[in-house]
């Protein structure tokens, strides 16, 4: 009986600790707002890839970046020219030294997950980053997404001064001003997890290299 309940309890670890390890696979919709304009974006998220495809008002797929995280490569496609590019990123020079992290006792429940509110102040920009962040940190590709591709946005540049942010997702994060006002959003619509086929992550047949 002991020896059913040791190996019991072995492969419940195994099967955590295998969960753990390949982390999030499925489909994010979300929307990105600021002061003029927003913008559609889905992600496809596999254990090695991401695949990020802008979509227009009308629901067509304008442009689509594919992120290989293990090489830690990134190939924009222009699908109206039917061309692919590499994507070369250099490192923000914006001064983060400033950022001051906080973890708030707020929680709250969005799209059916367990949220905790994050807050990152910089007193140089006098802006703030407010993030409601899922408590599963089962999220690994987007540390790694965001490292890849060094945005320069601060709701991107805000949530990687949070030390303890890997596996972690912001469903929700905004970039807000000390006088209130709102600059920049990031709105998620809906989580799919399911498994997605690795030919989606390929580049299509007939696209040409632009050099």
């Amino acid at each position: 009986m002991k020896h059913l309940k040791y190996t019991t309890a072995l492969l419940l670890v195994l099967i955590t600790s295998l969960t753990f390890a390949q982390g999030f696979e499925g489909q994010i919709d979300f929307v990105r707002k600021n002061t003029f304009d927003a913008t559609k974006y889905t992600y496809y998220v596999s254990h090695e890839h991401v695949k990020i495809d802008e979509i227009s008002k009308d629901g067509k797929v304008v442009g689509t970046m594919i992120v290989d995280l293990n090489k830690k490569t990134a190939v924009s496609i222009n699908h109206d020219r039917k061309m692919y590019m590499d994507v070369k990123t250099k490192p923000s020079t914006k001064n983060m030294d400033m950022c001051m992290t906080f973890k708030k006792n707020e929680k709250k429940e969005i799209l059916g997950y367990k949220c905790t509110k994050w807050v990152v102040k910089n007193d140089t920009y006098k802006t703030q980053g407010e993030y409601w962040v899922i408590d599963d940190a089962n999220f690994f590709f987007f540390k790694e997404l965001l490292d890849i591709l060094n945005r320069k946005d601060k709701i991107a540049l805000y949530f990687m001064q949070i030390k303890e942010n890997a596996g972690y997702f912001p469903i929700m994060g905004k970039e807000t001003g000390y006088d209130g006002k709102v600059k920049a959003e990031l709105i998620t619509k809906k989580i799919t997890r399911k498994k997605l086929n690795e030919s989606i992550f390929k580049i299509p047949a007939g696209y040409k290299k632009f050099n």
